[in-house]
Order: C-alpha cells, then sequence, then structure tokens
C-alpha cells in the first residue's frame, strides 16, 4: 500500500497484537556497549529472552545519530513509525531515514554500493540474501557480524523461523535479523470458478498430493483460446529452481559453483515439463501476451499462476467480482527427500561494520524487526514479511488464508548463491536464456535451449568474485 498513514492509525492496527501482549514483551532492551573481542557466541536456543527487560537510552554518553537507509517501506508510514516509537524510548538517539527511491531493487543496490564507496552509507542498510548482495556486503566489508551484540543482548533468536535466522548466517556468523521473508515460488495460485466450472475439485491448499502431471493436465484443459490462458509462469531464477526442485533436482550446485542442468536428470525433466506447457502445447502466455499476470487471474483470463505465498495472498485479498474470481493454491509435489519443493527467500536488516554507533544500531533492526514493526511491515508498509511465528499467527486471525503458508515458512529448502557474488549477473542470465528457450515464437529445439540456459549460467558462476 501507498497511503501514509499516522502512529495512531498503524498502532490501531497493530491492536490485536498489543491485546495478547506482544508488543510488550517485544519492547527492545536497553542498548549494550560492544563486547570486548572474543569468539562470537549465538545464545541457546533454549535461553529465554531479555525482551521484558526494562527499556532505557543506549549506554553511549551524548547524542547518538543514526542514518537509515533503505527502499522498503518509504511513503507507507512505517518507517515513521518505527523511528517514533524507538527514539521515544531512547531520546538520546537520532535517526535520520534516507529513503532509496531508484527504478528498481537493483538500482538501489548500486546507490548503496556508492555510498560505501563515497563513506556516506547508513548504520542501517539491507542487503537482502535472495537479492544475492548479502554475501558480497560482507565479502567487501560492507556489514559486520552482530554475534557478540547477540550474545551480550540475549537475544532470542527462536522469535523468527529457523529458516529465516539461517538465511542471516555466512561463515557461522550472523549478519542481520530478517525483514521480509516467504517460502519462494511454491504454490500453483488458482482461480477456483474455473476448476469448479470444469469439475475438478480443488487441492488441500496445506497438502503435497497434486503431481506436476496433474497440474499440467488442468492449464490444457482450462485452456481457452482466445479467452482466457490454462497457466502463466514466469522463467526467471527464482522459478527455476522449484521447478526443478519438484522434479527432485536443482538448478545449481549447493556450493553455488556449477550449474546442474547438463548432469542432472530430474532437472531436465523439470524444464521438458514446462517446455512442452509452453512451446509445443501454447498453453502458457509470453511475456509480450500477458503484462499482468495478476489482473488477468482476478479477471478470469488466467487459471493458474505458478507464484508464491505473496501471490496468493494478494490475489484472494483484490477480488472484486466472487463471480469471476475465488482463490485457492496448490503446493507443489513433495519431493521423494521429504522435503517440499521450494526456495526460502528472504530480506535483512544489517549494521555497517564500520559504524561507531554499533549498539544503538543493533537496537535499532531489533525494534524494526520485532513483533509490533514486522505486523506493520505487512499491514502497514505492504511487505511478505512472514518471518515470525508470532505475526503470522496474528496474520492468521485476520485473513486465515495465512495459516496455508506455515507448512512450507517451517521446513522449506533454501536458496543456492553463486560462490562468486555474481548474483545479479545469475538471475539475469537465468531470466534471459530460460524466456527464450520457452517462447514458441523462437523455435529453439529443447536441447539446444537447454544447453544455452546451461552455458550461460556456468558462465557467470565461472567469472571472478564481484
Amino acid at each position: 500500500m501507498s497511503k501514509k498513514i499516522s502512529r495512531r492509525n498503524f498502532l490501531s492496527a497493530a491492536g490485536t497484537l498489543a491485546a495478547t501482549g506482544l508488543l510488550a514483551a517485544c519492547a527492545p532492551p536497553p542498548a549494550a556497549a560492544p563486547a570486548a573481542p572474543a569468539a562470537p557466541a549465538a545464545p541457546a536456543s533454549g535461553e529465554q529472552p531479555a525482551a521484558s527487560a526494562p527499556t532505557e537510552a543506549p549506554a553511549a554518553a551524548g547524542a547518538v545519530k543514526l542514518k537509515w537507509d533503505t527502499f522498503r517501506g518509504p511513503g507507507t508510514g512505517w518507517n515513521e513509525e518505527r523511528i517514533t516509537t524507538f527514539v521515544e524510548k531512547n531520546p538520546n538517539v537520532e535517526i535520520e531515514f534516507r529513503p532509496l527511491t531508484g527504478a528498481s531493487q537493483q538500482d538501489n543496490y548500486g546507490k548503496m554500493y556508492a555510498q560505501f564507496a563515497a563513506g556516506d552509507l547508513g548504520d542501517v542498510v539491507a542487503f537482502d540474501p535472495s537479492h544475492f548482495h548479502f554475501w558480497r556486503a560482507i565479502n567487501k566489508d560492507i556489514i559486520g557480524p552482530l554475534d557478540d551484540l547477540i550474545a551480550a543482548d540475549k537475544t532470542d533468536l527462536t522469535q523468527w523461523f529457523d529458516k529465516f535466522i539461517e538465511l542471516q548466517r555466512f561463515g557461522g556468523k550472523i549478519y542481520g535479523l530478517p525483514s521480509w521473508g516467504w517460502a519462494g515460488q511454491d504454490t500453483m495460485v488458482i482461480n477456483n470458478v474455473h476448476l469448479k466450472e470444469a469439475g475438478i475439485n480443488a487441492p488441500d491448499p496445506t497438502g503435497y498430493e497434486t503431481s506436476m502431471d496433474t497440474y499440467a493436465e488442468w492449464a490444457r484443459n482450462l485452456f481457452k483460446k482466445d479467452e482466457r490462458y490454462g497457466m502463466a509462469i514466469t522463467f526467471d531464477e527464482g522459478h527455476l529452481v522449484t521447478l526443478t526442485r519438484a522434479f527432485n533436482g536443482d538448478l545449481i550446485d549447493a556450493e553455488g559453483k556449477k550449474s546442474l542442468l547438463m548432469d542432472d536428470k530430474n532437472a531436465q525433466e523439470g524444464l521438458r515439463w514446462a517446455y512442452k506447457l509452453a512451446v509445443e502445447d501454447k498453453v502458457l502466455p509470453r511475456p509480450a501476451d500477458m503484462q499482468d499476470a495478476a489482473a488477468a487471474l482476478l479477471d478470469g483470463k488466467l487459471s493458474i499462476l505458478w507464484g508464491g505465498s505473496l501471490n496468493v495472498r494478494n490475489f484472494k485479498r483484490d477480488i472484486k467480482d466472487a463471480a469471476k474470481a475465488e482463490a485457492t493454491q496448490g503446493l507443489l509435489p513433495m519431493r521423494t527427500d521429504n522435503r517440499p519443493a521450494s526456495q526460502i527467500r528472504g530480506g535483512t536488516w544489517n549494521v555497517l561494520k564500520s559504524s561507531p554507533h554499533q549498539a544503538e544500531a543493533f537496537q535499532f533492526i531489533k525494534h524494526i524487526t520485532d513483533a509490533e514493526g514486522a505486523l506493520g511491515f505487512n499491514l502497514v508498509a505492504g511487505q511478505g514479511a512472514f518471518v515470525r511465528p508470532d505475526v503470522v499467527q496474528e496474520l492468521i486471525k485476520k485473513d486465515p488464508v495465512h495459516e496455508w503458508f506455515i507448512p512450507n515458512l517451517e521446513n522449506g529448502i533454501p536458496a543456492h548463491a553463486p560462490a562468486n557474488s555474481r548474483g545479479r549477473e545469475y538471475t539475469d542470465a537465468c531470466v534471459q536464456w530460460a524466456t527464450k528457450m520457452m517462447d514458441p515464437n523462437e523455435n529453439i529445439p529443447f536441447e539446444q535451449g537447454l544447453q544455452d540456459l546451461h552455458d550461460n549460467i556456468q558462465k557467470v558462476l565461472d567469472m571472478e568474485p564481484a
């Protein structure tokens, strides 16, 4: 949402959390001074949080000024509310909010690298793992580990789903706290009106029983020439990963050094499944044919959108005409290794490694990731922040659709990142060559398209580190 809100309205939106006592439990504790150099130590999982301790001003003497650079939430009022409530409890801290307003997320990362080079990057920033900038920022000494601060503060990391805490780790250390997060492109977002018309029973939205062959059959049966498409798939990195994982394969290896497409028969089977639908059967739209798949789903011009939990939530929320659309979902089938075909995707809030105010910056990122902050990040900032069990439970009270997402949030498979931190080049290669391969107008034989996609992904993985 883009409408700016007042602090009063935001707190009203968070009222259900306050009523359960979660807001009080997540008030930030006193800012701790940086610990003396020692081996980093994360708190044991059974430790009780120190969140109920009285909040005081940070320990640093005199006024402290933090700069917050982000493209997450500007214009919604969420950022300002988080600043106001933190400063009320920490009156000798001033926070300068500097929204990044680039044309794209990647443009904003470019700005942050330039700011760092100029010595003007904020104390609090976000180099998201799922945009593949997290590891690059660590390797370039832009963001620093938080282990000592977490240990000194006794921060309870079990406040968040384990998968999203693991996403903050690199080289045995933790470099952030979770911001947004979901299980990736793990879901068939389905217009149930079309299933009912075809006499098809909707799948269990939390089950894994529907096969990929069944989804393909539905896509063909629901397709109506010049009227609607049976299914839409965006052939980007996130979809390619879950596509190959749905067939018990993967796109690249866990070390991020090798494309698996020419060796992994399961991955090839997944790509062949999509190729048949897109190129041979022509029941999938080309990008030029459908600029806005979400709108087509709402308008009854698309039956199934391969997406994720965010798409499901937004589809259900935006339905205006129940005669045209009814929301349901089908998860991808469970893999033979008993893991759901998924790709845990998420963001992070980080502290600038060279910041002179490490303790205060850490307390602020705790404040924006606590229960109130994460709930507001969903309801006010319009983000998909399914990273905390307590917040997901509050979202379920507002819309039961959120309960469908829990199994994959708890058990999803992590993303594999290029070892050389060439994330942008990697994702660009995926979407460019897969989209070309899956375009019936290009008339590329499957074997050639597969080889081209493999070669161009491997070319990126073989580059020198970024």
